[in-house]
């Protein structure tokens, strides 16, 4: 793996976060700013929207 592959992988991993689907239970990566932002977020088993309020 070259340095500038593990650099990105780096960016991306604390770009994610792992969140919990409240209807199914599902641990999904969804977009940190939407989690900091409060936005809805869509689950990819259940398609249902759900916000993380932190």
């Amino acid at each position: 793996m070259s340095f500038f592959e593990y650099a990105l992988k780096r960016v991306e991993a604390a770009t994610k976060t792992t969140v919990t689907c409240p209807i199914c239970g599902h641990n999904s990566h969804q977009p940190s700013t939407k989690v900091r932002q409060e936005l809805p977020l869509l689950c990819p088993r259940c398609k249902s929207l759900f916000v993380i309020h932190r």
